[in-house]
């Protein structure tokens, strides 16, 4: 800007200091706007810099979000078709299930079809067993006070016994057959019949009875080294008019109880034979005749082993004979009736919840 020279009067030079002054403060305020102006738009600048730094951060993380979300996608598909795959195949295994569910169904009926024809042949068959049994009758008739605990295991016996009075005598048989259930019934068949057959045709003493036993099954069996089937056996005579017992065993002993002389005579076990009725090592020895005295009072008692194996109690442990023997030397004095259902509730105690492990009998005789 050019300033004029000072001439003219007085007032026209503070008139032109005036304009000069307004000039410069027109000047100061543009410069102070236009730094206020920059300095905001520097400001802006920076807001507006930062911004679009945040932005390109969100749209970072908004692309990492969709790659994150591509490939859960990817694995949402895989998985989709992992499932739909393993629906098939579970559905084919379903297919193959109801066939053999279907299958094992039809087959379950036809071996219960088959059971129970079994079963109704194998009731047949204890009718036929039960039948060739004493009738309580005959018993009654020649035993005054008795009692005979037979528990089969199964629906028929491999255990029988056996009654029969000859020339003033009662002969008492309890056996115990190889087996029990279906193959023990049929031992026990043949041991009636062979019995019947010996008692009713010869008149011979026990011991010679059980010789003769012996040889018809061995023979009746085509029994050799190989074949062990056979019996265990008590027979016992009972001569009422000379007041003795003839015994012979195989296997199976004699307890006889009386009233006590002293201790050592309460209970006396006359002793078996340890070989069977039937092929044995091929030990053909023949069986020992016990001839006892008894007395009014006496008790006799015969059991197959089936009593004194049966596990049970707390541990578990078989019932062995030595508590039979306690057992009977405590209930000794009761009535046959009343021993039979002590004897009875004892082994059902004892033996709890398991299975009975074989034919039980025993056959108690008050003289």
């Amino acid at each position: 800007m050019t300033i004029a020279p000072l001439t003219g009067t007085l007032e026209e030079y503070s008139s032109h200091l005036q304009r000069l002054e307004w000039q410069n403060t027109v000047l100061s305020v543009a410069l102070i706007t236009v730094g206020v102006i920059a300095f905001v738009l520097f400001l802006l600048y920076r807001k507006n810099r930062k911004a679009r730094s945040l932005l390109l951060q969100k749209n970072e993380e908004i692309d990492r979000h969709h790659r994150e979300n591509d490939e859960i996608m990817q694995i949402l598909e895989q998985k989709k078709n992992e499932i739909e795959q393993q629906t098939l195949e579970l559905n084919e295994t379903t297919v193959e299930l109801q066939w053999q569910t279907e299958n094992a169904l039809r087959l379950y009926d036809e071996v219960e079809q088959q059971k129970q024809e079994i079963t109704d042949s194998i009731i047949y068959a204890k009718r036929i067993q039960t039948a060739l049994l004493p009738e309580v009758s005959l018993v009654n008739e020649i035993l005054n006070d008795y009692f005979v605990l037979f528990k089969p295991r199964d629906i028929v016996s491999g255990d029988f016994y056996w009654l029969s009075a000859k020339h003033g005598k009662t002969i008492v048989v309890v056996a115990d057959c190889t087996g029990h259930g279906v193959p023990g019934a049929f031992m026990s068949i043949l041991g009636v019949s062979f019995l019947n057959e010996i008692i009713k045709n010869y008149d011979l003493p026990v011991d010679e009875v059980l010789n003769m036993l012996r040889d018809q099954v061995i023979r009746s069996l085509k029994q050799n080294s190989a074949v062990r089937d056979g019996m265990d056996m008590a027979l016992c005579a009972i001569d009422w008019e000379n007041s003795r017992i003839e015994y012979a065993g195989a296997n199976i002993s004699l307890f006889l109880l009386r009233e006590p002389q002293n201790e050592s005579e309460e209970l006396t076990e006359i002793p078996a034979d340890r070989m069977p009725i039937g092929l044995y090592e091929n030990n053909l020895n023949p069986f020992t005749r016990h001839v006892v005295p008894i007395m009014q009072g006496d008790a006799l008692y015969m059991f197959s082993d089936g009593y004194c194996d049966q596990f049970g109690g707390k541990e578990l442990k078989k019932f062995k004979k030595k508590n039979l023997k306690k057992l009977l030397l405590d209930i000794y004095a009761l009535n046959m009736t009343e021993q039979k259902q002590i004897l009875e509730t004892t082994i059902e105690k004892w033996k709890g919840d398991l299975p009975q492990v074989d034919d039980i009998l025993m056959m108690g005789i008050k003289i």
